[in-house]
């Protein structure tokens, strides 16, 4: 008898082939022969099947998967003991084998690769959902979505409060990476994962300079967090960097959208049109080590393979100033 384990059947190996061998024939042990033929067929690189037919009973198909970029990977042809009685048995359905060194599971009659989508049961009944940032999105009336962003009463999505007031800073978000976890800081008028934040308080202004915390990266809506004159503003810039302005400018440099993006709360922060937010391997001017910078994943921007996706969380905060100026 045969058994579904951790996404593939177990049972009798009636043979083994390589996926870019067109072999002729497959041999399969003298002990192990059924009645009637056994003639593979190969319809094309993603599919292959063994056909097995008798002169007495229906043709009944075994289906191995195969990944085209895995071409030199020996495969087994496995089937359910009960195959090698047809004779008198009656033919078995068709059996969907996933390659046994890949893990793959199942959820309900689909194969997915565990570290690409998620199986959520709900009201589509085992829907896949993808995982993104290094998340596995929730279900919700059969749609996919981010907590971050939506809540679900059960059956229905809605979007989540976004932030009208108050400051709040920001940690990225994704397990797959090193940084998860870190702050979100400003440094030479852009924000970084991890790192410090980079401030100034001129001395002339008395003992106002030691009530900030100085390296925490504290923002609004639109704004940094700041007491120096005049403000400081946050905008994106062309290629999607997150950018805020010098203090006494209003200069903003390769300017994309004025103000900052969408912070939801208790949820995270978005592009400034809802856009998913990326990280890339930047050395800084003046530094010679590379850091994490942030950008929005804006319209006809395209990013290198080294960026990774990342989610930005809110964290609300009852502290109007995070320093006197960032710099």
């Amino acid at each position: 008898l045969g058994r579904l384990v951790e996404g593939r059947y177990e049972g009798v190996e009636l043979g083994k082939f390589r996926s870019h061998e067109q072999a002729s024939a497959i041999q399969v042990p003298a002990s192990r022969q059924p009645t009637g033929s056994f003639s593979p067929y190969f319809p094309g690189r993603t599919l292959s099947s063994l056909l097995f037919s008798s002169s007495t009973h229906q043709r009944t198909s075994i289906i191995i998967t195969t990944d085209t970029t895995m071409k030199s990977t020996t495969y087994s042809l496995i089937a359910l003991a009960g195959l090698l009685a047809l004779t008198h048995a009656t033919p078995l359905p068709v059996v969907v084998v996933a390659p046994t060194d890949l893990a793959l599971r199942q959820c309900g009659s689909q194969w997915y690769n565990p570290s690409s989508y998620a199986c959520r049961a709900g009201a589509d009944s085992n829907a896949l959902c993808p995982v993104v940032n290094g998340e596995p999105m929730e279900e919700c009336a059969g749609a996919c979505y981010t907590p971050y962003r939506y809540n679900c009463n059960g059956t229905d999505l809605s979007e989540k409060p976004r932030k009208a007031s108050g400051t709040f800073t920001l940690t990225a978000s994704n397990p797959d990476q090193d940084f998860n976890g870190q702050p979100i800081q400003a440094s030479g008028n852009h924000f970084w994962v991890g790192g410090h934040a980079a401030t100034y308080c001129p001395s002339n202004v008395g003992s106002i300079c030691s009530s900030f915390p100085n390296d925490m990266t504290l923002i609004g809506n639109g704004y940094m967090a700041t007491v120096v004159p005049g403000g400081q503003s946050i905008y994106w810039q062309k290629d999607g960097a997150l950018a805020f302005t010098q203090a006494h400018s209003s200069s903003q440099w390769n300017l994309s959208y004025y103000g900052g993006g969408i912070a939801y709360e208790g949820g995270g922060y978005f592009g400034p049109n809802g856009e998913d937010l990326v990280t890339c391997p930047v050395v800084p001017p003046g530094s010679n080590t590379t850091a994490w910078q942030l950008f929005a994943r804006l319209a006809g921007v395209s990013f290198s393979s080294s960026c990774v996706g990342v989610y930005a969380l809110v964290h609300d905060q009852n502290i109007t100033a995070g320093a006197w100026q960032y710099t």
